[in-house]
């Protein structure tokens, strides 16, 4: 609970009157108030001068606590801000880490030079490592790679290059991260964010099936004068690596190889999980199930997405009129629940203009599948861009347009920030044969509280774009249709 909260608390404990009272004298809906004061949301900064006024605060109290709302989310050290917004960026990039074209096959990468040996050079390194690896994918081995808390830029390309690769079987990997000890100190908590950051490229791969566990330590960064900190542990050979990936040690010793997986999976097992696959490429109706889980609790809900979520808005009326006659019977039922289950939520969004336009001249909605519904007819369109102005013109939740320059939401990718339960990653998988999405859940409530905290914070920063700038370009979209 952050520090402003616990002090509204507080103030509004000692209030002789009524919850209903207050939020009547303070011109707040009754809800909303609540979520402010069980920290579910962070009130805007008008709202928290009327309560401070409904609650008949002296002028030094209503002083105290304006300075804690303006503190609030920032944290004393601005690279906490600068990491959060960083980790967003790369989460969007999710192109730049799936890309096929001019990769060698693995089939290739296999038959490249690589026995027991030492080897030096980042070349000669890459390509040991990418026979390794190239090897293994092709082999059908579902035993897992197992990886060091710490990587370096030649093993990272290797492994983007190779689960890029059109060839071969997905690969479960499975990475051992070092959390600081004391979070609390900032330059500490700012480096727990940028472990994780780090990991993000491999959950957006293809063929791989990411998964990290944490464990508590006194240093985040190799100790000083450690030869080889860097380890890829596959099933028939070790590579022990440099910090900067110049030398490698390439270890086929089957006994030694077996003992160094089994140590590691002893402290595997023992770290907390902190990102795993939530859900392995699926439908439409699996979205669904995971979706109606997370919001099963009510809790607040941020969403950064490309386009808003149409399905927020839509009603079954609607539905009805452009699901498609061919669309699959049984996904009809399926799809009723989904936009029932929406239409109850009030999550926060943020998504970008060119989402948006698109909708206005072609009608996609990203969240619901071609295949299930018809691109919507232009009275259609108008209502619901009507009913996303209502929603963004209210005082029940935060619509906001991001400013692409500085944070460019994409297509094939969302950011969900459930409270209480930790940030999905969903990733949108195109391929000849339909439409799949991918879900990583990244189980952090540290984090997940420091991303909403600086989400809130948006308003005030210039990456987010006002209530008027959002509520004026939906007036420019309605206009075009």
């Amino acid at each position: 609970m952050s520090e402003l909260t616990q002090t509204l608390k507080i103030f509004v404990t000692r209030y002789p009157g009524t919850m209903a009272e207050l939020a009547r004298k303070a011109s707040i809906d009754r809800s909303t108030l609540y979520k402010i004061v069980s920290g579910q949301r962070t009130p805007r900064e008008f709202q928290l001068e009327h309560l401070a006024d409904a609650l008949e605060l002296s002028e030094e109290q209503k002083s105290a606590l304006l300075l804690q709302y303006k503190q609030r989310g920032r944290g004393p050290d601005p690279r906490l801000r600068a990491e959060l917004h960083h980790l967003l960026e790369v989460s969007f990039r999710v192109e730049d880490f799936t890309h096929r074209e001019g990769l060698i096959s693995n089939e290739a990468a296999g038959q490249l030079h690589c026995s027991e040996q030492y080897i030096e050079g980042s070349r000669a390194v890459a390509a040991a490592v990418a026979s390794l690896v190239a090897n293994h994918i092709l082999s059908g081995d579902t035993r897992p790679l197992l990886l060091s808390p710490f990587t370096n830029p030649t093993l990272d390309h290797v492994l983007v290059e190779r689960f890029s690769a059109a060839d071969g079987a997905p690969v479960a990997l499975s990475q051992l991260l070092v959390y600081a000890e004391n979070r609390d100190i900032p330059r500490e908590w700012v480096s727990g964010v940028s472990v994780l950051t780090r990991t993000l490229p491999f959950l957006f791969l293809p063929k791989l099936n990411y998964e990290a566990r944490v464990v508590r330590h006194v240093m985040t960064e190799p100790s000083p004068g450690t030869l080889m900190p860097v380890y890829l542990l596959l099933p028939k050979a070790a590579v022990m690596m440099d910090i900067q990936g110049q030398k490698a040690y390439i270890i086929m010793d089957r006994q030694a190889v077996e003992n160094l997986r089994l140590a590691f999976s002893r402290k595997y097992l023992n770290a907390a999980s902190v990102l795993k696959l939530a859900t392995d490429a699926h439908d439409f109706s699996e979205s669904i199930a995971l979706y109606n889980d997370l919001f099963s609790e009510k809790r607040r809900c941020s969403m950064i997405r490309y386009q808003p979520p149409f399905a927020l808005f839509a009603d079954e009326k609607m539905a009805l009129q452009l699901v498609r006659p061919g669309a699959a019977l049984q996904s009809l039922p399926a799809l009723l629940e989904h936009l029932q289950m929406w239409s109850a939520q009030a999550p926060d969004l943020y998504f970008c203009e060119e989402g948006l336009l698109q909708f206005v001249r072609t009608g996609k909605m990203f969240d619901i599948p071609p295949d299930l519904c018809d691109a919507p007819d232009i009275p259609t369109r108008r209502e619901l861009l009507l009913r996303l102005r209502r929603a963004a013109e209210s005082d029940r939740r935060t619509l906001r347009i991001v400013d692409s320059a500085r944070l460019a939401p994409t297509p094939s990718m969302s950011v969900n920030v459930f409270q209480g339960r930790g940030v999905v990653f969903c990733q949108a998988i195109r391929e000849p044969d339909g439409q799949y999405c991918r879900e990583y859940l990244m189980q952090d409530p540290n984090l997940t509280e420091a991303l909403l905290a600086y989400l809130d914070d948006g308003h005030a920063s210039d990456w987010l774009r006002s209530q008027k700038y959002t509520l004026d370009f939906i007036d420019y979209c309605l206009r075009l249709l």
